[in-house]
């Protein structure tokens, strides 16, 4: 089935998929003997087989392959790599031979690590594993392609790069997230939709972690944001364990009247994901199957996006700020740290501008004698995960562009190509890939136009190269280049007719100018500045490039003569006004912050490179016991803020790493310092496993991350540990305490079984449990010392042990 026929009936009907394999698989205890689920495409095909049939008898018309961990990490983590191209082609075909109707969709989901600077995975590893898992989905014959129960938004981009050009039928993405509408690494919806769309898929979704009440809420919120098909396929309920048994505590009447309410709103597929079983898609299918699609027909959003907001710049009020200061041009000291790869200024000019006003935040790393496209890619990924503003990605160098794009973890703004034909074929392939905007200049080979007439062909020009690369024109912001109103007077309202000219021809594009370039080498350039934006908006500029700190709203009538070229002494009767006129900068009385305060901000902020700086200088000026103790103080100071704003939701998953990383940097460099002057030190030893049956490992590696930033040596005996082994190694090391992990409902039994190993030895062993399906009262009903909901829990009760 091609893409074209799968959304033809998609916007004709309503289709059915699935309901839940996992669970089916595990209530019907066909798990025994395989590694992997995937493994039964193989080894027990009957089995996969029964669960296909009873959701086909029961109306679906969307089965989705059982192949949805077979990425390479995981395969070969299991030793079954040899085994993948057996495993996917038998998971096609096994649909195909119980009915020739329905439609297969590949299924493709996370590959259990993060991506840089959130795990230790590169972008181009993640994309190269999804383009594997996507070829081989293409070669056997997938109608669509699923991508399903993602919580990150920059490998739901890597999925999508990999998927779009390794698969040629449509494409569908699903990602999981909180009742609050938001993931567990800081996604909203927006955001989510922000990507997705720009990225050119076929339906975005909704899957897996809440029931279908609390879903179908989040569902509405899609509807009203999105013209895109929308898939629904949520669990039955949040799963509890009770008696030793799983259970899904949503009825399949609520499932149903949760469903027909996300119909109301406008989505489009329907299926279910843990917990539900063929009855539940029996009732939906008799409920929904054939039924036309509600048109929603919502108004044109425009986002741009980072990782944790998203905004519709058709609603924000002209012009959007975007902050330039992040750019090293006549800037020695700035120039000086980014050579030697320290971004703190970095890091803090981001912060400043944001709280000046800046929308937006324009980045460039063009500094002779370094690795550009590293030292772009460094900012970008440190940048966006302190600053929730989308950015724009400034460089001449298209290497340097593409590998800092491929990182953003949103759709940002690429700056910028010209009229020049080796530039347009070099930028624009890259710009559409991504799904970026893209700044234009109207600048050629032959340097800037001089009349209105020739930046308009320019543009034109423009227009062309990107219909041919099929680059939406919606996507164009021109820069129709100011000058200095100092040597070229009149080029000033060059650029305002042109501006004019172009909302009138290209009303589609968006408009933009870096405001400074007017005033250089005149005195009172703000006063200039200011003026002239002024008269750039009532031109119909859209985006302003400029520093957010000055001031703004300046429309002085000297400087707007001068910029309207209205006489020969308008320039002449500006300077004399201005020319003794001297900035005002009040003198501010700063008090210089204390090491332990610099620590503690830098912990604060996750700024790693300022940790160095710190700490040996603490050791530099105290000795062993009071550098060790303010160190320490300041340090769990700032991650007890880190996790009072984590559970506000002030700070997500990726600040939390961040600053857990600069607490292991600082307490790195105070363990070397000690091992060398014969001093030891740790906080103490803490074992962390997934208990055996369980191969998720994100979480525990998480709260292993923030452990150690605590100071104590964390001991990861990894996923699928036996219990016995996990006792026999606490009898070794003699920990402070032992973390249990598991994300199933299956699992959870394991941890009692390691409680009931501890007492039968009788050792003074704490164990604290958590995980996805971990409860408080479950961890009190077997006995566990503690139960964390999440890494910064974990470390206050750990702490608490040894008190």
């Amino acid at each position: 089935m091609n893409r074209e026929t799968f959304l033809n009936i998609l916007k004709n009907r309503v289709l059915i998929m699935d309901g839940a394999v996992g669970t089916e698989l595990q209530r019907k205890k066909f798990l025994d003997d395989v590694v992997i689920p995937e493994e039964l495409n193989i080894k027990y095909p009957d089995r996969i087989s029964d669960i296909y049939s009873c959701y086909v008898n029961a109306g679906s018309d969307i089965i989705l392959t059982n192949t949805f961990g077979l990425n390479p990490m995981r395969l070969k983590q299991h030793g079954i790599f040899n085994k993948v191209d057996d495993m996917v082609k038998s998971g096609i075909d096994l649909v195909r031979k119980i009915s020739s109707d329905v439609i297969v969709a590949g299924d493709i989901s996370s590959l259990g690590e993060y991506i840089e600077p959130l795990g230790t995975l590169s972008f181009d590893e993640a994309f190269e594993a999804f383009a594997f898992q996507s070829s081989l989905l293409q070669k056997h014959g997938a109608d669509i392609l699923v991508i399903e129960t993602m919580t990150e938004i920059k490998e739901v981009k890597a999925a999508i790069l990999a998927a779009r050009e390794n698969f040629f039928g449509a494409i569908v993405v699903q990602m999981a997230f909180s009742k609050n509408g938001v993931s567990v690494t800081g996604t909203d919806l927006k955001s989510f939709i922000a990507m997705v769309e720009s990225l050119g898929v076929d339906v975005l979704g909704l899957n897996c972690s809440i029931g279908a009440q609390d879903l179908a809420e989040l569902a509405k919120i899609l509807c009203e944001n999105t013209n895109l098909p929308i898939s629904f396929k949520p669990n039955a309920g949040i799963p509890m364990l009770v008696n030793h048994k799983t259970i899904f505590p949503e009825t399949k009447e609520e499932f149903i009247e949760a469903s027909l309410k996300a119909y109301s709103y406008g989505v489009n597929m329907f299926g279910g994901c843990c917990g539900t079983t063929p009855e539940f898609i029996k009732l939906l299918s008799n409920e929904l199957r054939f039924k036309h699609p509600k048109i929603r027909g919502i108004k044109s959003k425009y986002f741009l996006s980072t990782r944790t907001k998203a905004i519709d710049i058709n609603e924000i009020k002209r012009p959007i700020i975007i902050g330039e200061r992040i750019n090293p041009t006549n800037r020695r000291s700035f120039q000086e740290e980014l050579v030697k790869g320290n971004l703190s200024l970095v890091k803090d000019e981001a912060r400043f501008q944001i709280r000046s006003g800046a929308s937006l935040l324009d980045v460039n790393m063009g500094v002779p004698g370094v690795n550009e496209a590293q030292l772009l890619k460094n900012a970008i990924n440190q940048i966006q995960e302190i600053v929730p503003v989308p950015l724009c990605i400034d460089s001449s160098s298209p290497c340097a562009l593409e590998e800092a794009v491929k990182n953003c973890s949103g759709r940002p703004i690429l700056n910028s190509v010209n009229g020049e034909q080796i530039k347009l074929d070099l930028i624009l392939p890259i710009a559409k890939r991504y799904g970026t905007m893209l700044i234009a200049l109207t600048v050629d080979e032959n340097g800037v136009p001089k009349t209105t007439n020739e930046r308009l062909k320019i543009a034109e020009k423009i227009l062309k190269s990107a219909d041919s690369y099929k680059f939406e024109r919606r996507d164009i912001i021109f820069d129709y280049l100011v000058l200095s109103v100092s040597s070229s007077p009149e080029q000033i309202q060059e650029t305002l007719k042109a501006m004019r000219l172009s909302k009138k021809m290209y009303p589609e594009c968006k408009l933009i100018l870096g405001i400074s370039n007017v005033s250089f080498g005149l005195p009172s350039r703000q006063v200039i500045n200011s003026t002239f934006l002024k008269m750039a908006v009532d031109a119909g500029l859209d985006f302003a490039i400029v520093n957010p700190h000055e001031n703004w709203n300046i429309d002085d009538l000297l400087a707007r003569e001068m910029l309207e070229n209205k006489n020969e002494s308008s320039t002449n009767n500006f300077i004399k006004a201005y020319s003794s006129f001297k900035k005002h900068i009040p003198k501010v009385e700063t008090e210089k912050l204390s090491l332990d305060k610099q620590l503690y901000f830098a912990v604060l902020n996750g700024n790693k490179e300022l940790i160095y700086v710190v700490v040996n200088q603490f050791i530099k000026e105290t000795d062993e016991a009071k550098a060790f103790k303010a160190i320490n103080n300041s340090v769990l100071m700032a991650l007890s803020i880190v996790g009072e704003k984590f559970a506000l939701k002030e700070y997500f998953l990726p600040q939390v790493i961040m600053s857990a990383q600069a607490a292991q940097a600082a307490f790195a460099i105070v363990k070397t310092f000690f091992k060398k002057s014969e001093t030891t030190y740790s906080a103490g030893k803490i074992i962390m496993a997934t208990v055996k049956g369980d191969m998720h490992d994100i979480g525990k590696n998480i709260v292993g991350a923030v452990l150690e930033s605590y100071g104590f040596d964390v001991i990861d005996m990894g996923i699928n540990v036996d219990s016995q082994s996990i006792i026999d190694k606490a009898c070794e090391v003699n920990p402070i305490a032992v973390g249990l992990s598991a994300l199933m409902t299956t699992t959870m039994p394991e941890m009692e079984t390691i409680i009931k190993l501890r007492d039968a030895v009788n050792i003074p062993l704490k164990i604290i449990i958590g995980g996805a399906a971990v409860t408080k009262k479950y961890a009190m009903e077997i006995g566990a010392d503690a139960y964390a909901k999440d890494a910064m829990e974990a470390a206050r009760c750990i702490k608490s042990f040894y008190k």
